[in-house]
């Protein structure tokens, strides 16, 4: 996996549609490509209490598996 910081907007959304894998997970949007965003220590098949962050901007750092952004550190965006 590599270590990367990005930027975008995040959505909360349906994913791995018609798998056994599907679920409603938080996605990162920045612009070049579209991240599952996983989080320490959260299971990727149970609800978390992150659908509140849909639509906000965040810097975060962590490490990239394919689609996946493994989230170790992010900030999220001031609203103005």
């Amino acid at each position: 996996m590599t270590t990367r910081r990005l930027r975008g907007r995040l959505s909360y959304e349906r994913v791995d549609v018609g798998s056994k894998s599907e679920r409603d997970a938080l996605v990162l949007h920045t612009g070049e490509y579209d991240y599952v965003v996983r989080l320490p220590g959260a299971s990727p098949f149970e609800a978390s209490d992150v659908s509140h962050l849909a639509g906000r901007e965040v810097e975060a750092e962590g490490e990239v598996d394919r689609q996946y952004f493994f989230v170790t550190h992010w900030t999220v965006e001031d609203e103005h």
